[in-house]
């Protein structure tokens, strides 16, 4: 699974390859790159079906909270 993310805070890299780490899935690339007041990232998981879609849940919902925070 591969993601492309505008984040705000630029912790939330880190949060991301945390939740990955507890879903059992193995980061296969990271890359960020810090502008003014947004993060871009790429990233690349591998790891089971199930783990991957929970994962991307997981990520979908601190995108949400970026946005309303």
């Amino acid at each position: 699974m591969t993601c492309e993310l505008t984040l705000r805070d630029v912790r939330s890299v880190a949060r991301i390859v945390n939740l990955a780490h507890r879903f059992n899935c193995r980061t296969t690339h990271i890359q960020a790159a810090v502008g003014e007041s947004t993060t871009s990232a790429s990233f690349a998981f591998d790891g089971p079906a199930i783990a991957l879609t929970r994962l991307r849940a997981q990520i979908d919902r601190i995108l949400e909270y970026e946005t309303v925070a």
